[in-house]
This record gives C-alpha cells, structure tokens and sequence, in this order.
C-alpha cells in the first residue's frame, strides 16, 4: 500500500473512529481559529465598513497598510505576537503565552486585515450601486456602510470563511506562541507538522485530510444557513387574518403656487471639470407637480438630486419653511432604479423609517398602510430583489411614501416598464400628489408629463431653457426655439408655423 491510499485509509478510519485525541486536537483548532475570526470579524468589519465611506488625512496610507498586511507571512506574526507576550516584552506580566489565547491573538492579527480589506471592496461596490440611496432616506456614512455588509451577507460569509480557512491552516504563528504542547496547544496543523518531522508521511497525510474535511463541513452548513435566510419568512403581525390596515387620511388639498418651498438661484453643480447644472434658477411651491423634460444628458437627474440636498452647488439653493407649521420641508426620492436592500418587502419599509428616525411603535403600522397602498402587503415577506420591475418601483414608491414627505422627488419612475406598470405607477403618483405632496419629477414621456404635471421646466445641457405652466408649455406658440424643436422631435404630429 502506497503512502496515499494509505493517508486515506488513515483519515477514514481516524473520523469513523472518533479518536479521542483527534476529537480533541480538531476541537481545540475550531475554538482557537473561531474565536480568532470573531475577533477579526469584529474589529475588521467595522475598520472595512470605516476605511470605504470616512475621508480624513492619512486615509490613503491607512488603506495602502491595510492592503499591504495582507502579505503578513505568519512566521513574522508569530515572532511578533511572541516578542510582545515574553517574559521580557511589554506584555509578559499577562503570562498567556504558550496558552491558547496566545494562539487566538496571533491568528487574529492574521485574519483582522484580510477580513478588513475585502469587507471593504465589498461595501465600496454596493455603495456604488445604492449609497445616494440610503443617504437620500437619512443613513449617515457608517450606517450605511454597514447596512451594505448586511445586503451582501452572501459576500460578508465568503470573507469570514475564507479568514476561518487561512486561519486554521496556518502554522507558523501558532507553533511559536503555542509551543505545540500535547493536550494544551497542540491543534491539527501543529500535529502535521511534528508527524512530518517524525517521517510518518501517511499520518500526517491522513490528518491533512481530516482538516479538510472539517472545513468542508463547516462550509456546507454556512452554505445551509445562506439558503435558509434566503427563504421568505413570516412577520407575525401579518399572519393574522385581519383585512388589512385601514387606508391612510389624505391630507387636506393644498393650493399649488402660493407657498415657496424650495429655491435655486444661478445655482450650479459641477463633477471636477463636468458643468452638469449651470446658473439653474427654480423655485418650488407648495403644492406643485413640476416634470423636467429634455434629452439624456441634459440635467434634469443632477436637478432632483440638488433639490433633494443630495447635492452641493454654487450659487444659492435654500429650504423655506411650511406655511403655517414653520418647519422645513421633509424629501423623499424615488430613483430611477430603486436600490433594494436583500431584505424582505417589509424590511426594506421599515429600515427606511428607522433611518428616518420614525419611532419604534409607529414603523409596522406605517409598513402596513405603505405596502396596502401600492398593493404590496400581500407580498410583505417576499425577498424584495425577486418582485418583477414594476413591483420593485412601487416598493420604492412604498418606502418613499412611508416616511410623509412634504415633497416627493421622482427620476424617471416609469422607465422601462410596461404599459400596465407604468399606468400602475402613474395612478399612484397622482393619488400621492391629491394627498397634498408636493412633486418634483423627471421623465422622458411627455404624455406623462402633460397627464401629471401642472407646470414643465425643459432642461438642455445643464440649463433650464424654460418652465411655465403645464398648457402654456404644450400649447404656446412662444416658446423658445430649443423647447420648440424638442417637442416637435418627441412629438412629430405637433405641426408648429
């Protein structure tokens, strides 16, 4: 029999066995190397979720050394963490070396910067895909750089496992801080490694492969825990079998163009060398339904965003307060592509209020009139990313409504939906603005715009051309040349002098 087949013989018979001693050793590297992840897991998560959204001085370097640790061969961890806990180094008096603890410090200053590092690639390419998303619904940066850990938990456990797995297969460190001593330090690497020296190439072989095995087992079953949090699941106040919540009050009709909300005045915005808005001058009452029409490219994205403070500008762009409550109006914005967190339909309403600030005992019932309002409560459990298009911008219409705004931003609600979504959609903004919400929107449809809106702004390279009431847009023969020929392009049985 040669020295592999008989490693696998070896190895088979060692785990059908239960060998106390490798219960023992296999048990005392799950708790050293778990502890150490967790440990990593704790401060490396959060110095990722840190290191991708804070700007400070030195932060290029901070990552850069981030970066560069994870290169830290073991050996050197192991000398490092060994000079520190001797008799003769700052931190001999605690006497854990040579103990498992020893082991655990060691391990974790292996495992704390690789989990740092990819938790933080990991959070700059969700931020990329939803962060003005989050902030516009009030996340501050760490917030919600760790509420993108919790969407991409799929790739949160990839990272933890992979930091378990170089964890429990290193040697180096734990052979110096450990000692390597029989029933106290000695974990499976460190007895491949002495039955190595010792020449039993076959045991050794077969130990390697128990290893194996027990790092395969423990990635099924996180693979088993992923399935399962991916299963919808009930909440238990939507199990029972009531109707449903009562539908909201509308609020009392406000008159459009009496109260100024929002104004901008030669406000412009630029990205490095981009002039995206230049000298924009707009004011938004209380009560409007003002559409920004104009080709792609032409501003009307940076506008809403500008108009909702997700933006800074040059020139001046001021909040007014409502009239006669005296406080600052409240936003809210639906993007063009509403960024769902992995979540629950629930959950993704309710993490927007509690961003918001909204009281703990005023979320579910908020949750419920939402979700009952675009036709969503029946689906409250499902995994949001699984709704079809249509159902995902009426989810982001939901969370956006939950939180009563005063003004409602909306970018191209309807952009790539069908006919029946977009009539879906159509129907609740209008139901949204009778309730009194002020709506600021863009869109490319300008059937859309002339059914919705009752005053247009066009927008051409940065600038707005012109904004006058909805029937003065369309139907006027006065209108700039630039409007006048958009319209005629976008509607070609509109025959000007």
């Amino acid at each position: 029999m040669n020295t592999m087949t008989e490693g696998w013989v070896l190895a088979w018979q060692l785990i059908a066995g239960a060998d106390p001693e490798l219960v023992h050793i296999t048990a005392l590297s799950l708790q050293v190397s778990a502890t150490a992840c967790a440990i990593g897991a704790f401060v490396g998560l959060l110095l990722g979720a840190w290191l991708a959204v804070a700007r400070f001085p030195g932060h290029v370097l901070a990552v850069w050394l981030v970066n560069t640790l994870l290169a830290l061969p073991a050996v050197v961890v192991g000398l490092l963490v060994y000079l520190l806990l001797s008799r003769s180094g700052p931190l001999g008096e605690l006497g854990i070396l040579f103990t498992p603890t020893a082991m655990v410090v060691a391990q974790s200053v292996l495992v704390t910067p690789l989990i740092a590092a990819l938790s933080r690639r990991l959070v700059l390419a969700a931020l990329a895909d939803g962060g003005d998303q989050l902030r516009s619904l009030g996340a501050r940066p760490l917030t919600t750089a760790l509420l993108m850990l919790v969407h991409d938990r799929m790739g949160v456990a990839t990272v933890l496992l992979t930091a378990f797995a170089r964890a429990i297969a290193e040697v180096g460190a734990v052979m110096i801080v450990g000692g390597n001593i029989a029933g106290v330090t000695r974990v499976m690497t460190t007895t491949i490694a002495l039955e190595t020296s010792k020449g039993d190439l076959a045991l050794a072989l077969a130990l390697g492969l128990v290893l194996l095995a027990v790092v395969g087992a423990i990635n099924g079953a996180i693979g088993l825990l992923q399935w399962m949090a991916t299963r919808p699941q009930r909440i238990g106040p939507l199990a029972t079998s009531d109707a449903g919540p009562r539908p909201p009050a509308p609020r009392p009709p406000v008159v459009a163009e009496v109260t100024p909300l929002l104004v901008a005045e030669r406000a412009t915005v630029r990205f490095r060398s981009l002039t995206a808005l230049h000298d924009a001058s707009l004011t938004v009452r209380r009560g409007d339904r003002l559409i920004l029409v104009g080709a792609n490219g032409s501003g009307k994205t940076t506008l809403l965003r500008l108009l909702h403070g997700l933006l800074p500008c040059e020139g001046r762009f001021e909040r007014l307060p409502l009239q006669p409550e005296g406080r600052l109006p409240h936003g809210a914005m639906l993007f063009q592509r509403p960024f769902l967190l992995s979540l629950s339909v629930w959950r993704n309403v309710w993490i927007g209020l509690w961003l918001n600030g909204v009281p703990a005992a005023e979320r579910s019932e908020r949750c419920r009139q939402a979700l009952a309002r675009v036709g969503l409560l029946e689906h409250a459990t499902r995994p949001a990313r699984s709704l079809s298009g249509g159902q995902q911008q009426r989810l982001g219409l939901a969370r956006a409504w939950a939180l009563q705004p005063d003004i409602l931003f909306l970018d191209e609600p309807t952009a790539s939906l069908d006919p029946a979504a977009k009539n879906e959609i159509e129907a609740l903004i209008e139901e949204v603005a009778d309730s009194g919400v002020t709506i600021v929107m863009s869109t490319h449809n300008l059937g859309q715009a002339k059914r919705l809106a009752t005053r247009v702004a066009y927008l051409q390279a940065g600038r707005i051309v012109v904004e006058r009431p909805v029937a003065r847009f369309f139907d006027a023969e006065d209108l700039p040349p630039e409007a006048a020929r958009f319209l005629q392009g976008e509607l070609g049985w509109r025959v000007r002098p």
